[in-house]
């Protein structure tokens, strides 16, 4: 799946946010984004710029995004959620905030 510039930096931006809300990050979930990024190619750099970015620009970034690339996105994020082997409430409530 091809992503530009602006939606793998959004990604980035809300899966850190979502490993971040249960307030515990794992080492596995930290191992779960380096692989993700990987996999949409996003650069250090543009991970770095990510940060920068606000929630609900992120959101409205990723709501944009053609139907399969969306779905393909919410998976990545339930996969990140799953990592740690505990889907919190939280972490759901986050991504049907970010996914509708």
């Amino acid at each position: 799946m091809d992503y530009t510039t602006q939606e793998k930096k959004a990604i980035n931006f809300l899966l850190v946010k979502l490993m971040k809300v249960d307030g515990v990050t794992d080492v596995s979930e930290a191992i779960t984004l380096y692989e993700i990024n990987n996999y949409i190619k996003l650069s250090v750099n543009e991970s770095d710029e990510s940060l920068k970015m606000t929630f609900e620009d992120s959101k409205e970034i990723i709501n944009s995004m053609d139907k399969l690339k969306k779905k393909i996105t919410k998976d990545y994020f339930y996969h990140m959620a799953n990592t740690d082997g505990l889907f919190d409430k939280l972490e759901q409530d986050m991504i049907n905030e970010i996914f509708g």
